[in-house]
């Protein structure tokens, strides 16, 4: 069984946040909601006012349990995640075959300010993209550097096709596709998802 760690913030995207767990478990795949919250506590609220709660805290989590570690966007919620040192280690010294992922802000404001996955293809919130070097940004909605095991999308608006993308990556096609038909995508998403696969490195 793949595990995933999803962890909020006080300022998280909520939208993100919960559309990343919830596709992510229709897939049936194990999701630990991890709180990274400065102060220890389970529930955060969120960018929009929105109250979570997490499974547990970050404090209490082994890395080495999980097969692809996901950051929602969001402000303040990224900078917290960026300004957790805890954090910061568990992702740049992230175990080989580990997928990680990352949304809206948190490509930029968390990834490139730490230098982690420095050589990928990204991209993020078209409000950061300045902070991404021209090398590596890409403009489109999803994108998937296989070489660096790294998936990142740009916002609230591209979170369900983001999360069907990591069950396609962490599963296969098929079960993001029979995950995507009963949520009614328009056709243009449906089409939009296909184009997304790619084949995973030997």
């Amino acid at each position: 069984m793949h595990k995933i760690m999803v962890a909020i913030a006080p300022g998280s995207e909520e939208i993100e946040a919960v559309t990343i767990i919830d596709v992510l478990r229709r897939a049936e795949l194990e999701v630990d909601v991890v709180s990274v919250c400065p102060q220890g506590k389970l529930q955060i609220t969120a960018s929009r006012g929105v109250k979570l709660v997490a499974d547990c805290h970050l404090n209490d989590v082994v890395a080495s349990d999980y097969q692809m570690l996901v950051l929602p966007g969001g402000l303040p919620g990224s900078e917290v995640f960026r300004d957790n040192q805890q954090l910061v280690e568990l992702l740049k010294q992230r175990l080989a075959g580990q997928w990680l992922a990352a949304i809206c802000a948190a490509p930029a404001v968390v990834l490139a300010t730490h230098h982690i996955c420095s050589e990928a293809q990204m991209t993020c919130h078209p409000a950061f993209q300045q902070q991404i070097s021209a090398k590596q940004l890409s403009q489109q909605r999803v994108v998937v550097d296989l070489s660096q095991r790294l998936i990142t999308s740009q916002g609230p608006g591209t979170a369900l096709e983001f999360s069907l993308s990591l069950v396609e990556h962490l599963l296969d096609q098929d079960t993001a596709t029979s995950v995507a038909a009963p949520m009614v995508l328009a056709a243009q998403n449906q089409q939009r998802l296909l184009r997304h696969k790619k084949a995973l490195p030997k």
